[in-house]
Order: C-alpha cells, then structure tokens, then sequence
C-alpha cells in the first residue's frame, strides 16, 4: 500500500513537471550556422515521460524498505497431568457364625454372686449352697444336654458335674447352684467352675469365653469345745453286818 502511494506522488511530479516543460520552453542558445533548433512532438515528450516514470519505479522496488512480516505466535494447549486417587481397602475379619466361641459364651448376671460372696467364712466341716448368676452372652441356645462341670482346684465336696435344668436362651440368665462342705482343716480354699457344651467344649467368662467362675471361702476352726462324758461315781454300799 505505501509503495503505491509513493509511485501514484512520483507520476504526479513527473507529469506537472513536464507540463511545466511544454508550457514553459527554455530557450535554446544558438545553434551555429546552418543547424537547425531541435524540435520534440508531443508523443516523444510522453515517452520520456512515461520512461522516467518505469525508472523511478524500479528505483522504489529496489531502494524501498520492504516490511518483514511480523511473525505470529501459535498458543499450545499444554494438557494437565491427570490424578486419579486410589484408596486401600483394608481387609476386615470376618467372624464365623460357626465360632464355637462366638456360639458359647457366658457372662456375668446380676448379682452374680447370689450366694456366699468370696471371702465368706465358714466353720471345717460345714456345709452350705454356692450359687451364681449367669447370663448366657452367645449365640447358641443352651439345652439340658449342657452341663456345669468342675474345672479346678477344690471340689469342697461337691458333685463334679450336672445338668442345666432348663433351656436358656441368649440373653436370658440362670442361676446355677452346687451343695458344697467346708474342708476340715482351717485356710482359704477356691474351687473354679465352667460350663460344658454338649459336644465337650468348654466355655466360661470373658471375650474368650475361657475365664472359668469360682467360689472362695476361709475355714476356720469351730470354737465349740467337744462335750466330755459326765463321770457318775456310784458310792458303794456298805456291807450289812
């Protein structure tokens, strides 16, 4: 665009230039004898014309700045990295419905202790009834086949096993009770009891339901004296004389 506009400038100084030629004739100077004043036509002038117009053109092409184009810059679309998060299960214990220990288990009434708390005294010799409250804390129903067994330690004289005498349910509570004597010597005696279920496992207290109940009692001596035999001296009898 500019370098029209610089040739369409060049025509028009090159055309007033040469009007100015046509309407104003320089003067030749003169000629010798015999020559005679040069004389131009009107399609010569134009030629002239016309050929300093193409030289000045050329001129422009070479001589002229030609404008760089200026470069454009491509925006890329650089894509972000992806993040995909990741969570660890952590694998879970799974519990049995067949545990035998999930199935039996037993744990504490109340009270549990119904009878002879531990520590209670008794005289060598004396009997009394041990009795404890338990709540049946499985999954299983406990059945007359299941029994209460003697696990360790001391007996003090009691049957070593019996029968349930009726259902429980899980949930529901018994009161188990053993006739029991007193050792004959003084001291402090424990016996340990657990429940047997019908196939011979056994279960007590406790999350593993192998903690066995007990019994502790202190014997002491029995302060009544021992009766004696009453002597009945017999006076005898005089002889008649």
């Amino acid at each position: 665009m500019k370098t029209l506009r610089f040739c369409g400038l060049v025509l028009f100084f090159v055309l007033v230039s040469l009007s100015m030629l046509v309407a104003c004739k320089p003067k030749v100077p003169d000629l010798p004898f015999g020559q005679n004043e040069p004389t131009f036509s009107h399609d010569e002038l134009l030629q002239t014309a016309a050929m300093q117009l193409t030289y000045s053109y050329h001129e422009t092409q070479f001589h002229l700045p030609t404008s760089t184009p200026t470069p454009m810059f491509t925006a890329t679309h650089t894509p972000l990295p992806t993040f995909i998060a990741t969570i660890a299960r952590t694998p879970t214990a799974e519990i049995s419905p067949t545990d035998e220990k999930a199935c039996n288990r037993a744990g504490m009434g109340v009270p549990f202790d119904v009878t002879v708390p531990d520590g209670t005294i008794f005289y060598a010799g004396e009997t009394f009834t041990k009795t404890w409250r338990v709540v049946n804390s499985g999954s299983c129903k406990w059945t007359r086949l299941y029994k209460l067994v003697f696990y360790s330690q001391n007996a003090m004289g009691a049957q070593y096993e019996r029968f349930l005498e009726g259902e429980v349910l899980p949930g529901q509570a018994i009161d188990l009770s053993v006739l029991m004597t007193a050792p004959g010597k003084p001291g402090t005696y424990q016996g340990n009891w657990m429940l047997q279920a019908p196939d011979g496992t056994l279960f007590g207290l406790g999350m593993n339901a192998d903690t066995p109940f007990y019994v502790r009692i202190i014997v002491i001596d029995d302060p009544t004296p021992t009766p004696t035999e009453d002597l009945t001296i017999t006076p005898e009898a005089s002889p008649t004389p």
